[in-house]
């Protein structure tokens, strides 16, 4: 799902040519890494030639990423334009694979400090003579997304749902995985009381 996140990869080339055929290798090698990072909303890569440099150094590679607050980048250098490529490839997906890990274990302990939270002021406030059907509250920030982002962001987080707001639809949504595989989408329907009265 996260390779069909519409980001824009920019290509800048200083000294190299033929410029049409680097890109389209630059993108083919590099495009479907780029668009596996999350959220990722800004992507350029730059490939420098720099005629002073060793052999063994003269192009130079950066690919520099953004995603909601998040920064990545990704140098090499090399001899031969299609072997920095290949090696910042394997380096970019390993710090995207560190990225997420991070992002992810992140969020699990920032949501069990906050259930523990919720639990002890339920327990607080909670008379002993009338137990909660509720024995569980769990917030977070809802931002606009498309459905394919929050499928993304459940795999993420390894839950079998995410409620989320649709970006498509301006409602709230539910995505789950079903069992008998692919994912379910929840949209309300509202009912007009009034008319059943």
């Amino acid at each position: 799902m996260a390779d069909e996140m519409p980001v824009d990869i920019e290509v800048t080339l200083r000294h190299v040519e033929p410029v049409a055929a680097v890109k389209e290798q630059v993108l083919k090698k590099l495009g479907r890494a780029i668009r596996s990072m999350p959220n990722v909303r800004t992507a350029s890569v730059e490939i420098t030639f720099e005629h002073a440099r060793p052999a063994a150094e003269r192009y130079v590679l950066q690919i520099t990423l953004t995603a909601n607050g998040a920064l990545l980048r990704v140098e090499d250098r090399g001899p031969q334009i299609f072997s920095i490529l290949n090696n910042a490839h394997d380096l970019l997906e390993r710090r995207i694979r560190d990225w997420k890990g991070r992002v992810y274990f992140q969020k699990r302990r920032e949501a069990s400090a906050y259930r523990e939270t919720v639990q002890a002021e339920a327990a607080r406030r909670q008379p002993e003579d009338q137990p909660s059907l509720i024995v569980r509250k769990k917030s977070h920030d809802i931002k606009p997304m498309f459905p394919e982002d929050a499928i993304e962001h459940m795999e993420l987080l390894d839950h079998s749902f995410f409620f989320f707001f649709n970006a498509e639809s301006s409602q709230y949504n539910v995505i789950y995985r079903r069992k008998a595989g692919g994912y379910g989408l929840i949209e309300p329907v509202m009912v007009d009381t009034r008319k059943a009265q």
